[in-house]
């Protein structure tokens, strides 16, 4: 009968625990490792000391099967963390550093007529090769008089490397003493595009 109650509870171990969070399968599976190694150790002991062996083996079987059960989960839990690395590591991730303007008197300013360019960074902080990355920008303020070059594909961004991506950029004669705020972003072949982020800049008026 207690073995029979062993496979029993065995049966619920398994099948019950996939389902449940972390602390849910920690708890289930240290009560079912103890109620598993209570009743194998009173059965060992009933069979070498009677009642005394039965209850000394039912105590010391409870606590190794609260280890062993307790055990179970923590490998499950290692082996899904290390699912879960891979799957992290197995996209392109692009970021856009350190975007700056460059002008030719030097002042950080855009000026009519004046030829400047913007300037940044685009890297590959992923596990597999970006493809066919897109940069896009897009005026959002006070960028009306403003002329740049329209964006240029690159062809691919492996992991752990990067591109240094220039965009020309020029003002009209109507253009205002402000600030002239951007929106920037990338797009990817595959999806895995950037979040939209904002930059600003100065012009200058005649």
């Amino acid at each position: 009968m207690k073995k029979l109650l062993i496979y029993s509870i065995s049966a619920l171990l398994l099948s019950g625990c996939g389902s449940m969070d972390q602390v849910s399968r920690s708890i289930v599976a240290t009560q079912t490792g103890a109620a598993l190694g209570s009743i194998a150790g009173s059965i060992i002991g009933d069979n070498i000391g009677g009642y005394r062996g039965s209850y000394l083996g039912s105590f010391v079987g409870s606590a190794a099967g609260a280890m062993i059960g307790a055990s179970i989960v923590a490998r499950q839990q290692e082996e899904t963390d290390r699912k879960a690395v891979i799957v992290s590591n197995s996209s392109p991730d692009l970021v856009i550093r350190d975007i700056r303007l460059q002008d030719e008197n030097w002042n950080r300013k855009v000026e009519p007529n004046e030829n400047c360019r913007l300037i940044f960074e685009i890297y590959n902080e992923g596990g597999q090769t970006a493809y066919d990355v897109k940069p896009i920008i897009k005026g959002l303020k006070g960028t009306r008089n403003l002329i740049y070059s329209p964006p240029l594909i690159i062809d691919n961004i492996k992991p752990g490397e990067g591109v240094l991506y220039k965009v020309n950029l020029m003002a009209s004669s109507g253009v205002r003493t402000q600030e002239a705020v951007f929106e920037i972003y990338l797009e990817e072949r595959n999806g895995f595009d950037t979040p939209k982020e904002e930059f600003s800049i100065r012009t200058q008026g005649e």
